[in-house]
């Protein structure tokens, strides 16, 4: 994770930011402020009519997360309203289409300035603020908002499937909370700063018929924007959940049909017993006086986290890549990135193991096993085996040119849901490298 936001120079700027207060100027700060965010790895973004005084650099975050979940075409760099209907700006139509609404905002911001001085706080939050933004953009959303210490974005998957989109806004919320506790509360903390500043995110599906889409206000004066009960939903979320914990909704958590291993219920402790909050609240109701009863759920970050592609995975005992096919006969294949976009079934998909071992072994006593675990309620129609679980034990290759061994397994591609491979490498009968997970969503 670092190596995806190395560009922050967090550590080095927060002491040129407490040490080199000569002026409290405007001037001298936006001088200061040009330095920070200094980066070997920027990539420079042109922004026509952007002020030549404002600094055009950024962190690298894009072009870095873009490399790692194999993302490809440029970001939406503009923000402000949303792309997809640019058309309804100076009109009174109105357009419905769907959205993942995300909701970020800054815990514990207001203290610090009781705290800080402005120059300080403005440091610590803009920094935060323009690393979400850039995850975001990575992760092709689009910044709807800034609000003082919070973003409002939306995600459509480039228009690819709402369950694209979902899976972008929740793995951008997972980074950028892994970046708060690796990289921003440390460094805090060495700078003496050791108020509970983090951040929170609410996150909500809102399906083609739920979101519309128009103007609000008078031309010079307006916005496009989005009026749904899932975007007030995720607004609420993100008022809910715990520091530096991403909460999404019933209709998210359905679309991906997310299981327990990845989702959590919220809680909290009254008079010493656990006491679980299933709904979002204030549960309202609706118009037949019924209660609205919408589930709520708190991403279980670790979990999911460790299912993510990082640069570090390269350094991992196995290797596992994948490659999807409509047909195990047809020679093109896309690959597919752990975690990185739903797959259509019914398709094929390829895996890849490989691995090394000191000392090197013949590969007649190796074998390795791929083992299948599936879930969600497509699976779970499957009795024999439950879940159509499986694991197959496959002979390995062994490879002259860099001395590594590689093994191969074709998957039929079933039941919706996040599923996992899991692999591991056994010699004699003894394992040798334990299991190493890869999750794959299918839509």
């Amino acid at each position: 994770m670092k190596k995806v936001f190395e560009g922050v120079k967090f550590q080095e700027n927060w002491a040129k930011s407490r040490t080199k207060r000569t002026s409290t100027s405007v001037e001298a700060y936006a001088a200061d402020s040009s330095n920070i965010f200094e980066s070997k790895y920027r990539a420079k973004f042109e922004s026509p009519g952007l002020e030549s005084n404002l600094p055009e650099k950024n962190f690298g975050i894009i072009e870095k997360i873009h490399h790692i979940f194999g993302k490809r075409g440029a970001p939406t760099l503009e923000i402000g309203g949303h792309p997809d209907f640019k058309h309804l700006e100076n009109t009174n139509q109105l357009q419905y289409g769907y959205a993942v609404s995300f909701f970020l905002d800054i815990k514990g911001s207001t203290k610090l300035g009781l705290i800080y001085t402005p120059e300080e706080v403005f440091f610590i939050k803009n920094t935060i603020i323009k690393c979400a933004i850039e995850a975001i953009q990575a992760f092709d959303g689009h910044v709807h908002r800034i609000m003082g210490d919070a973003v409002l974005a939306f995600f459509r998957g480039r228009g690819e499937s709402p369950e694209n989109a979902a899976i972008d806004a929740i793995n951008c919320g997972t980074y950028l909370i892994e970046f708060m506790k690796q990289i921003v509360i440390p460094t805090l903390q060495e700078g003496n700063i050791h108020e509970d500043v983090g951040i929170r995110i609410g996150a909500d599906y809102g399906p083609e018929k739920s979101v519309l889409w128009g103007m609000y206000g008078y031309k010079g004066a307006s916005e496009v924007t989005a009026t749904s009960f899932h975007v007030d939903a995720a607004a609420k979320l993100q008022q809910k959940a715990p520091r530096n914990r991403m909460m999404i909704g019933q209709s998210l958590k359905l679309l991906l049909d997310l299981h327990p291993d990845v989702i959590e219920n919220r809680y909290k402790i009254s008079n010493g017993e656990r006491k679980t909050l299933k709904y979002l609240t204030p549960n309202y109701t609706d118009s037949s006086q019924s209660k609205i009863n919408y589930e709520q759920y708190v991403i279980s970050h670790k979990n999911y986290f460790d299912l993510l592609p990082v640069p570090e995975s390269q350094n991992s005992q196995i290797i596992i890549s994948a490659v999807v096919s409509p047909d195990k006969e047809i020679q093109s294949s896309t690959e597919y990135v752990a975690c990185s976009r739903s797959i259509s079934k019914p398709y094929n998909i390829k895996f890849k193991a490989k691995f090394k071992t000191t000392p090197i072994h013949p590969v007649d006593n190796l074998v390795v096993k791929f083992r299948v675990e599936n879930h969600g309620e497509d699976a779970s129609k499957v009795d024999s085996p439950p879940y159509a679980n499986h694991e197959t034990p496959v002979k390995p290759t062994f490879n002259q040119h860099d001395r590594s061994y590689l093994a191969y397994q074709w998957e039929r591609i079933e039941f919706k849901c996040l599923h996992y491979m899991h692999v591991s490498v056994l010699l004699n009968d003894t394992t040798i490298i334990p299991e190493h997970k890869f999750a794959l969503y299918v839509k």
